[in-house]
């Protein structure tokens, strides 16, 4: 009997385990879960396990020989580096390390065939950390101040009066900070990175293509975190500021992540479609020249 199928759901299920308990740690049960995007990571993972699917469920029924030598390898460093953010703390080893893990399972578990799935997510671990969550810190300064600035205007012209001071935004008895996590960077850094990682995925897309989607991802990174500031304006003015700051203020830093990676997706099968109809029509015209 092969119990290789039923063997392989264990290592799954152990990883499914420490990556919730990762994921209550550093949102539910985090002190600053309000003021925080920190669960975007844990989206971001979820999304590259979507990317991934099919290697992943491959492994799940067991599927052929993978390749042990790579599968250690990644596993090793995955534990390693999750180990040592659960130390100190540092949450982004923590999170990288389960990307390494979720490599060193699907190179373990899946067929040889799935290889290129598990360094894909190695890669999407690496640049995704170290470009969508360190650079930001970098960065963000200047932008969370355009953001105030913007936001403050369209509230002032459409609901009530709001003082924009820098980065923190006056209005009624309330006020309130345009953070780094608000201002947007943290969003563009990473749907550059998932952006850039999605376009893996097909093979006919082109140059122009793929400068556009990136080119697009600055604006719609800026515009959705500028909507989420005017809604948690308007929460806090209307609702108060415990709800406003509290599970609302992450809950829509996760909305606007999605919406703004769907409207990049959206844009992404636009420009597809545009090039099938514009190659269409020139094989059209060509044809009729031909007649």
């Amino acid at each position: 009997m092969n119990l290789r199928p039923h063997a392989s759901w264990f290592p799954w299920l152990l990883f499914a385990v420490i990556t919730l308990h990762s994921a209550a740690r550093y949102t539910i049960f985090n002190p600053s879960f309000g003021n925080s995007d920190d669960s975007l990571l844990f989206v971001i993972i979820a999304l590259v396990l979507w990317i991934e699917r099919s290697s992943i469920l491959a492994s799940l029924r067991g599927e052929g020989t993978g390749d042990l030598l790579t599968g250690s390898a990644f596993l090793g460093a995955g534990w390693l580096l999750y180990i040592t953010g659960r130390l100190y703390p540092v949450m982004i080893l923590e999170i990288w390390g389960l990307f390494f893990m979720a490599a060193g399972l699907v190179a373990t578990l899946s067929p040889r065939q799935y290889r290129k799935s598990s360094f894909f997510m190695v890669v999407a671990g690496t640049v995704i950390v170290v470009i969508g969550w360190i650079a930001p810190d970098l960065f963000s300064t200047q932008l969370a101040l355009a953001i105030a600035a913007a936001s403050a205007k369209i509230v002032s012209a459409t609901f009530f009066p709001v003082i924009a001071d820098g980065v923190i935004l006056y209005f009624g008895p309330y006020s309130s900070e345009v953070t780094k996590a608000c201002s947007g960077m943290n969003s563009i850094f990473s749907l550059t990175a998932l952006s850039v990682l999605y376009l893996r995925q097909g093979v006919n897309r082109k140059l122009w293509h793929i400068a556009i989607l990136v080119a697009c991802v600055l604006p719609v990174a800026v515009l959705t975190n500028l909507f989420r500031v005017i809604v948690l304006v308007l929460a806090t003015n209307y609702v108060g500021d415990d709800f406003a700051q509290g599970i609302f203020h992450n809950t829509t830093g996760i909305i606007v992540f999605i919406v703004a990676l769907a409207t990049l997706a959206l844009i992404d099968y636009l420009l597809l479609h545009a090039y099938a109809g514009a190659r269409q029509t020139k094989k059209t015209a060509h044809a009729d020249n031909q007649v």
